[in-house]
C-alpha cells in the first residue's frame, strides 16, 4: 500500500502525459492536412487570406469535434473558425514580394478605370521559363507556386499535463513551492505571463487566466505548397488581417 501511494501519482501523471502526447500527434497530423486545404483554397481564390483562413478552419474542425452529430459538427466548425482567425498566423512564403513586383500586371475585369494587379496564371506551359525576374530571380512558373506557413496555437486539455507542458515549453517558474504545482502562478505581480524565457507571442496566456479557464496553448507549425489555379493578387492576400499576438 505504501509503495502504491508513492508511485501512483507519478504513474498517473505518465498516463495523462501519454494521452496528451497522442493528442498532440493527432493535432499536428490534422494541422498538416488543414494547411494543405488552406493552400488549395488560396490557389483557387487569388491567394485570398480570408479564403485560406476558411480552408484552415475546415481542416482543423476534427480537433474540436466532441459529438458525432450535426450539432457537434457545427459547434466544432465554429470553434475552428474562431481559432483560425484569432490563434493562427498564415504567412505567404511564395510568391515573394519581389516576385509580385516583377510579374504583376494590370488586368481589367468589370471596371476599365480600376485594373487589378495580378500575376498571370494562364498558359504557363507556353511562357518563357528562362526569363527571370530582375529582383526575385525566379521565373513566372515558380512565381505561380503558392507556399504558405501556418503558426497555430493548439489548446492542450489533459489536466495537469497541459500546464506542465506549457510551463516547460515557455520556461516558466519552477516545479515545486510557488511554482507549477501551486494554485497561483509564479511571478503574478511582476509579470502576469510568468516571465517566460521562451515565450510565444501568439500562444501565450496570462497564468491566472490559464488557471481559471484551463486553456494552455502550445504552438504547432506546418507548411504546404501548391500550384496557383488563379492569378495571385497581393490585395487578396491582404484581405483579412492575421493576429498580432499582442
Amino acid at each position: 500500500m505504501v509503495e502504491f501511494i508513492i508511485i501512483a501519482p507519478a504513474l498517473l501523471f505518465v498516463g495523462f502525459a501519454t494521452v496528451q502526447f497522442v493528442l498532440l500527434y493527432q493535432a499536428k497530423s490534422t494541422l498538416d492536412v488543414a494547411v494543405l486545404e488552406a493552400a488549395r483554397e488560396g490557389a483557387v481564390n487569388n491567394g485570398s487570406m480570408k479564403a485560406m483562413q476558411a480552408g484552415l478552419a475546415r481542416g482543423l474542425t476534427p480537433i474540436y469535434a466532441r459529438h458525432a452529430d450535426a450539432d457537434g459538427v457545427a459547434a466544432a466548425l465554429a470553434k475552428a473558425q474562431a481559432d483560425a482567425v484569432n490563434f493562427s498566423v498564415i504567412t505567404v512564403l511564395n510568391p515573394t514580394t519581389e516576385a509580385v513586383r516583377d510579374f504583376s500586371q494590370p488586368r481589367v475585369y468589370l471596371d476599365p478605370s480600376n485594373p487589378i494587379m495580378e500575376i498571370p496564371n494562364d498558359s504557363l506551359m507556353y511562357r518563357d521559363s528562362n526569363t527571370l525576374g530582375p529582383t526575385s530571380q525566379m521565373n513566372i512558373q515558380d512565381a505561380n507556386l503558392l507556399k504558405i506557413h501556418v503558426h497555430y496555437c493548439y489548446n492542450m486539455y489533459v489536466p495537469l499535463v497541459n500546464k506542465v507542458l506549457y510551463y516547460a515549453v515557455n520556461v516558466i517558474g519552477s516545479i515545486g513551492t510557488m511554482g507549477i504545482l501551486t494554485r497561483e502562478p509564479d511571478n503574478l505581480v511582476r509579470d502576469p505571463y510568468g516571465s517566460p524565457k521562451n515565450g510565444d507571442a501568439l500562444c501565450k496566456v496570462k497564468l491566472v487566466d490559464g488557471i481559471a479557464t484551463g486553456r494552455w496553448p502550445l504552438s504547432l507549425d506546418s507548411e504546404a505548397i501548391v500550384r496557383m489555379q488563379s492569378p495571385f493578387r497581393i490585395s487578396a492576400a491582404n484581405d483579412s488581417p492575421n493576429p498580432t499576438g499582442n
